[in-house]
């Protein structure tokens, strides 16, 4: 590994087996960190994604100088950061809250830590043009915050978090709070914000559309553990476990053993799995994805019975929920094309798919 290599190996900020716990009301623990480890490189977007509850918010606050660990070490540049303040670290957070002040117009509220850091007035006032520049929000430096839509408002939070220059700046769910279409729009501007400003974001969320769309790298969490890190498309086509196929995308995982590029399921299903050898008889886990099942037949494919329960028309796609054989749920995604027959209920159909597009993983036993 070459001296490059080692250091964006140890990363810009680098969490080393952190722990934090919680006492709760009835007077028990919860550990919503239990001895993870993070590499966050210069430079890169990488996700925190989790259900609720998994710690990935209590993670970044313990990142941001919020929340002491109570085990493990938190570096920057190698240094380590305990006994470092929040307002020490050169972190800037952004929260679902735009937490933006009602009295102070948008330049001011941009400006504002600025001013309690006694910036001149002339380099201060060219810093924040140039922070709402950054977020497309130049000329309204003087509306107050109630004049302006939600999605403006978190431009003046990003713009208000990235006028002190952070070597890092931290999002929390930043944008929960947006209707679907503009919080679609703002995850393509954020992706090319951190482009811009050439820092890294290390972004919170539960919504792994938002994972996918923006990410260099994710790393899944749950019961306050890493389950698997990596790029959006390593993540979704090749996940390591049950919990990370189910709850990226829409998948069913099929449990069975494997014998001969074959797998043989519980329920008495022989599905055709490609090339990856596993050992005779080894317990493994199948995931298929709506997109991996086709209406059309093709040439020398296999298919799968599949008794349709629903179909939902969602204007070019539609979304096909029904059963296989020995009752297991499963979806299809079918391109609609005006004009052909409808799909009804209670059909059987026999959707093929290509055996090397299935992901086969490491199970339990069936």
């Amino acid at each position: 590994m070459t001296t490059e290599e080692v250091a964006a190996d140890q990363g810009l900020v680098r969490v080393e087996a952190a722990v934090k716990r919680f006492r709760t009301p009835e007077g028990g623990w919860v550990t919503p960190l239990d001895r993870v480890s993070l590499s966050i490189r210069d430079n890169e977007f990488l996700t925190l994604l989790g259900p609720s509850g998994c710690g990935k918010t209590t993670l970044l606050k313990a990142i941001a100088g919020f929340e002491d660990l109570d085990d493990g070490e938190i570096y920057l540049d190698g240094q380590p950061l305990s006994g470092t303040p929040a307002y020490r670290r050169p972190f800037n957070t952004v929260f679902q809250s735009y937490a933006l002040f009602p009295h102070l117009t948008v330049g001011d509220n941009v400006g504002y830590g600025l001013d309690v850091a006694g910036v001149a007035r002339e380099e201060r006032d060219s810093r924040v043009g140039e922070a709402l520049r950054l977020v497309s929000l130049e000329g309204l430096d003087r509306r107050m915050p109630r004049q302006l839509s939600g999605g403006q408002q978190q431009r003046v939070a990003l713009a208000r978090a990235l006028v002190n220059r952070p070597r890092v700046l931290l999002l929390d769910e930043p944008l929960s709070a947006l209707d679907r279409k503009l919080r679609q729009a703002m995850q393509i501007e954020l992706k090319s914000l951190q482009h811009t400003v050439g820092i890294t974001f290390l972004f919170v969320t539960h919504d792994q559309e938002e994972a996918l769309t923006m990410s260099d790298r994710i790393a899944v969490m749950d019961q306050g553990q890493f389950l698997q890190i990596g790029s959006p498309a390593e993540i979704y086509d090749a996940p390591t476990n049950r919990f990370v196929a189910s709850f990226i995308g829409s998948s069913t995982v099929l449990t069975g053993s494997y014998r001969g590029g074959r797998v043989r399921t519980a329920g008495g299903l022989d599905i055709a799995v490609g090339t990856r050898a596993f050992p005779e008889g080894e317990a493994v886990d199948v995931v298929v994805r709506p997109e991996h099942l086709a209406i059309a037949a093709v040439a020398g494919r296999p298919t799968l019975p599949v008794t349709l329960d629903n179909v939902v028309f969602v204007g070019s796609d539609l979304h096909l929920h029904g059963r296989l054989a020995d009752g297991t749920a499963i979806s299809a995604l079918h391109r609609h094309a005006r004009g052909e027959g409808e799909l009804t209920p209670g059909t059987t159909l026999q959707l093929s798919y290509d055996p090397a597009a299935l992901h086969v993983m490491k199970g339990s036993k069936p």
